[in-house]
């Protein structure tokens, strides 16, 4: 049976970034996409981060989805329920440092031998995360974002996991994002 959650377009012109660090130059970025659901299309909001490439064998400047980013020290509180307790069984011993990207999810079940770039999850969603971050690459070396000084880690984790309901959503921006990271994370047990 194909699966019900497909992400099927990027809004570029929502692209919204900011500088995050300067140590190992990251820059993070919220984009919104359109994604199918079982009960309709909805537009939802994914977190990404712009790679250094100075660790992991991650590409620099690809654009890798984050769920979020950690506001402190130990286990996850700062998310959503749900939210944090994905992020409890994806990650090394269940906790993180401050400023952690919390990419977790999207690394798991990684196969060294396969040809995939890792870190765009191994599931149906591999593809249109990995065109995401190759779009979002372009965008952001083109000058096409719109800068959010604002943007931080405490700003990123309240947009992705707001109450509020886009214009022709049905359902909250939260229950869309945790509709979609369920999907991500159901495809790595």
């Amino acid at each position: 049976m194909p699966n019900s959650i497909q992400i099927l377009k990027i809004y570029p012109k929502s692209l919204r970034v900011n500088l995050y660090t300067t140590k190992h130059f990251r820059v993070i970025g919220l984009i919104d996409v359109k994604v199918r659901y079982s009960d309709g299309f909805e537009k939802v909001t994914l977190a990404f981060y712009r790679s250094s490439g100075t660790y992991d064998g991650k590409i620099e400047g690809l654009w890798y989805p984050i769920v979020g980013i950690k506001t402190h020290t130990g286990g996850f509180t700062e998310f959503t329920e749900y939210l944090n307790y994905v992020l409890s069984k994806t990650t090394n011993m269940g906790s993180a440092n401050k400023g952690w990207l919390a990419k977790s999810l999207f690394f798991i079940q990684y196969n060294k031998n396969s040809t995939k770039v890792h870190g765009f999850s191994n599931g149906t969603h591999y593809e249109s995360l990995l065109e995401i971050g190759k779009i979002l690459r372009y965008l952001y070396d083109h000058n096409k974002y719109q800068q959010m000084n604002s943007l931080d880690a405490i700003t990123l984790n309240n947009i992705i996991t707001s109450s509020n309901i886009y214009k022709n959503n049905e359902h909250t921006q939260k229950e869309n994002y945790e509709r979609l990271i369920q999907d991500i994370f159901e495809q790595t047990k």
